[in-house]
């Protein structure tokens, strides 16, 4: 009989033959029963014994197998004698000593001899025993002393014990086998969990309002801890506003410009691919040794979507051992869940940008009706969108404020020209007429359900705070806060702009008036917020004017030549 090793460990000695747990467990078993567990290479050279046997088996039986050319035995003969088909073989060729051995296979190939050495029923201080002792440097006497407290083993009784160890060895061998598989699996399977975690993650922030520069460089930091590398980077390419410059995420530094070169030899290399690119020593790579002397690992996938290349991410220097095929794995599913968003986000930027050119069209639409205003409806989308930021709000707040502030006059398309030009002041039908405009404008853009939450702003920009207002006479928390924002926004503006009928304000007189009406015209916490911006900012915002007006006088002296 023999023992079939599907899994293999290293045993003392650094000899991969048998896990030394599953040897330990045996000694520990079989030494009470003064019997001495030894594992041999197929050489005979001694890899493991029991380190906690008695004394007559580490002075006495251990060097004789360890040293048995200085014996007269033929143990090496026998030893030579055993192949993978050999059974249990007991010998009796060492003084005083019996042996029952049987291999240890590895696939079929003898990979270690198991041995169990037991006390002689023929032990005995003769001649022979006195001449290993000799030779061995013992006590003879100390010897036997020692013997006489070890059981003696016959034949029968040794082969018994080794069938016993054979079955227990099997079992023990076995049960190794299936807990390496069970932790195996166990770390496959957190490795899995913690893969899917981190994808889900990344899966989780691809809203495609939300800038592509933000949403990979989370996606960079996560992809560093899970993956165990010193640096993570991302390129992005071609004319979308989602494009950005190389960056790399992390610990490791490189000099000036080499991001930069990397990110672009790469993409010609993963366009050919159309696949992963792992290199584990980049010292003896042809096309990016350059990269050697700053890093030892690369891993590239494109960001690819059907067959157009968005760009790349990049891994450098992991950290403990080389990247493998799951890191491939890993960082391809990664890459094609990003390049989903940003494919989309691509698509959102286009979508977005078409309808805010119809909206600019719009405006200036309104605008071309009088030259004198022209300019307002984007001056006053600029300060409603500084207002909201400056009130703490979200960022995709303003941006939707932004979008009211130009709209919000849209509905003086249904106001006549004369009422809208006219230089002085105008009488209460007239008036009347201005005051549809709100209502116009929410109209126009009611069935627009993009743009749902902005009609609001168009509807209640001439509601004032305190109830005076119009259309609805709403008052204070009642007014819808978009509209709130926009109406401080345009009385701002119209009071620092020329009108027919009047000559621009003075900035600061402006502002003096605009806390003068807080509370009473103007919502007083946004008043607040609206008074910490700048001077400087507020010049800023309110520059268009000159521009538009240019711009729009230029236009309609060309369309009366014509």
């Amino acid at each position: 009989m023999s023992v079939q090793l599907n899994h293999r460990a290293t045993a003392a000695g650094g000899a991969a033959i048998v896990p030394q747990v599953v040897l330990d467990n045996l000694a520990t078993r079989f030494r009470p029963g003064g019997l001495f567990l030894v594992l041999l290479r197929p050489d005979g050279t001694v890899v493991y014994h029991d380190a906690s046997a008695g004394l007559f088996f580490h002075r006495y039986v251990l060097p004789l197998l360890q040293y048995r050319d200085s014996t007269p035995s033929d143990l090496t003969q026998k030893l030579q004698s055993l192949t993978p088909t050999s059974t249990v073989t007991v010998w009796d060729c060492l003084p005083g000593v019996i042996l029952a051995a049987f291999p240890c296979l590895d696939r079929r190939q003898l990979a270690g001899i198991l041995v169990l050495a037991a006390k002689s029923t023929t032990f005995k201080l003769g001649e022979d025993v006195v001449h290993v002792c000799s030779r061995l440097g013992l006590d003879g006497i100390w010897l036997n002393q020692q013997a006489e407290q070890v059981p003696t083993y016959d034949e029968e009784a040794i082969q018994r014990q080794a069938r016993l160890l054979l079955n227990m060895m099997r079992d023990q061998v076995r049960l190794t086998g299936l807990e390496q598989e069970l932790d195996s699996l166990s770390g496959q399977l957190a490795d899995s969990y913690e893969e899917l975690s981190l994808i889900y993650q990344i899966s989780s922030g691809m809203r495609i309002t939300r800038r592509a520069n933000d949403f990979f460089k989370q996606a960079c930091l996560d992809v560093l801890e899970v993956m165990g590398v010193q640096g993570m980077g991302v390129a992005l390419y071609g004319d979308s506003a989602q494009r950005q410059e190389p960056v790399l995420y992390g610990h490791l530094s490189l000099p000036p410009g080499t991001v930069h070169r990397l990110a672009d030899e790469l993409m010609p290399v993963l366009s050919l691919r159309k696949g992963p690119l792992l290199i584990n020593d980049l010292a003896k790579d042809k096309a990016f040794h350059w990269l050697g002397e700053h890093a030892r690992h690369l891993l590239a996938v494109p960001l690819q979507r059907q067959e157009q290349i968005l760009g790349c991410l990049f891994a450098l220097e992991k950290c403990a051992g080389d990247f493998d095929s799951q890191d491939s794995k890993l960082l391809n599913s990664i890459a094609n869940e990003s390049a989903i968003y940003l494919e989309n986000a691509m698509l959102y930027d286009d979508v977005h940008g078409l309808m805010m050119g119809l909206l600019h069209s719009l405006t200036s639409a309104v605008d071309a009706k009088d030259a004198y205003t022209c300019g307002h409806s984007e001056r006053v989308a600029l300060l409603a969108r500084q207002l909201t930021l400056e009130a703490a709000m979200p960022e995709a707040m303003a941006e939707r404020a932004y979008m009211a502030g130009l709209l919000h006059d849209v509905g003086k398309i249904g106001v006549p020209e004369a009422v809208l030009q006219k230089t002085g002041r105008l009488t209460p039908e007239e008036f009347e007429q201005m005051k549809r405009h709100p209502e116009i404008g929410a109209r126009i853009l009611r069935d627009i359900k993009q743009i749902s939450d902005v009609i609001p702003g168009v509807l209640s920009h001439h509601e004032r705070y305190d109830g005076q207002g119009y259309p609805a006479g709403l008052a204070a928390e009642n007014i819808p806060i978009m509209g709130r924002i926009i109406c401080l926004a345009d009385c701002f503006d119209a009071m620092t702009s020329n009108r027919t009928y009047r000559t621009a304000l003075p900035l600061e007189v402006a502002l003096t008036e605009i806390r003068r009406c807080s509370g009473t015209q103007f919502d007083p916490v946004l008043t607040e917020a609206f008074l910490k911006i700048s001077v400087d900012k507020l010049r800023e915002l309110l520059a268009t004017r000159q521009e538009k007006v240019r711009e729009m006088l230029e236009m309609q002296r060309s369309l009366k030549v014509a």
